[in-house]
């Protein structure tokens, strides 16, 4: 898991919102370059949701996703920001993502990186908010879509409602773009 900070990099994991926006493009590419993964995600929760903040900031929640994660996928988070920030981010991204009006909070966003353009855009929502139940719901989601996506772009699961993004593919510099203006507010 990555998670984005407000400032500074935290613990020597992550990024600053400032190296993360001018960096994206060139990290998703190392990432796959390198084999440290072979799709992305990202996290998306509304502020005032505490029960999911909490199972984000736990550390073994962070571990076990980032354990099972693996070489698979590159999941990013916003782990700080105020009210604005998260309102910003969500929107735009979702928004950019062709999800806007369609992804309820909590809810993660998967997408394949394929010749400089984001594809294969899907989400699913989350419903558990406590730390125990929230990350065996986080884990399983995952799970299903590292097993499932390399048969298919989208997951077809009786468990979980994948929702398709209504966008075909996004250039990387352009959502690169959206990941500054969305951050603009921490940076």
């Amino acid at each position: 898991m990555i998670p984005i900070y407000e400032q500074g990099q935290g613990k020597g994991i992550g990024h600053s919102s400032k190296t993360l926006s001018a960096r994206f493009a060139d990290l998703c590419e190392e990432h796959l370059s390198q084999g440290r993964a072979k799709s992305f995600a990202f996290i998306f929760y509304d502020f005032l949701d505490r029960g999911f903040q909490r199972v984000l900031r736990d550390q073994g929640v962070f571990a076990q996703i980032d354990r099972l994660s693996g070489s698979n996928l590159s999941v990013f988070y916003l782990h700080s920001g105020g009210k604005a920030t998260v309102d910003r981010f969500n929107s735009e991204f979702l928004s950019r993502l062709g999800l806007s009006g369609h992804a309820l909070f909590p809810c993660v966003v998967f997408f394949k990186l394929s010749d400089k353009q984001i594809t294969d855009v899907t989400a699913v929502h989350l419903e558990s908010a406590d730390v125990v139940h929230g990350f065996h719901e986080l884990q399983s989601v995952i799970s299903e879509y590292i097993s499932e996506s390399s048969v298919t772009p989208v997951p077809q699961s009786k468990s979980w409602r994948w929702i398709k993004s209504t966008t075909q593919f996004i250039g990387i510099e352009a959502f690169r773009a959206a990941l500054k203006v969305a951050l603009s507010g921490i940076i």
